[in-house]
């Protein structure tokens, strides 16, 4: 069994490929997911990291979290229990992969949000961190849009978009990619935990 402890951001895009992922590992991956945009708050972060390791046990998970989710990544998968994480900086990453998030970003001072975060913005940026408009704005105003990236697996409405628009005031536009550079990290992490527990 694969511990896995992941921001909720992710969920959506881990229930299409965690079947696929435990079939090429041959190993279930049992997966706890926290609460979106614990980030903004390394205590809470940390809290709920140690929390979530501990009803698996106690024992070492993956932790799918950017690098630099936590000022100290590092010592808190150390810390606990030995966890493992993937090496890029946030989600974005995560999802693009450096090579493509490189490129989009030699286009211009761009923001980017998930398909799932577009879903629950609401809850991520009014209810966590207590924006309202003008927080967004003034939070906002230094790009030159949000990119949505769009994974094919939550449905995008433009009134979605137009909602989420309204609160932000920069454009928003959205970017098909497929899973398959997702999938490929979400394996790799796993397979790096169960070599780690052999001693690999």
């Amino acid at each position: 069994m694969v511990p896995m402890i992941a921001c909720g951001i992710f969920q959506w895009e881990l229930e299409h490929i965690l079947p696929e992922v435990e079939k090429e590992l041959g190993e279930k991956v049992e997966l706890s997911l926290l609460t979106p945009a614990l980030d903004v708050s390394e205590a809470r972060l940390e809290a709920a990291v140690r929390e979530g390791a501990a009803r698996f046990g106690n024992q070492s998970c993956a932790l799918l979290y950017g690098s630099m989710c936590h000022g100290n990544m590092k010592k808190l998968g150390e810390t606990c229990y030995g966890s493992v994480y993937p090496a890029p900086p946030n989600c974005a990453a995560i999802f693009l992969g450096t090579e493509k998030k490189k490129e989009l970003d030699s286009q211009g001072n761009f923001y980017y949000i998930s398909s799932g975060e577009l879903k629950m913005w609401r809850k991520v940026y009014q209810e966590e961190q207590g924006w309202d408009e003008a927080d967004a704005r003034m939070n906002f105003g230094y790009f030159e849009k949000i990119i949505v990236l769009d994974t094919g697996i939550c449905e995008i409405t433009d009134e979605m978009l137009f909602e989420f628009f309204d609160f932000v005031q920069i454009p928003v536009e959205v970017e098909k990619l497929s899973l398959s550079h997702f999938k490929g990290l979400v394996l790799d992490l796993c397979q790096r935990l169960l070599a780690q527990r052999r001693g690999g």
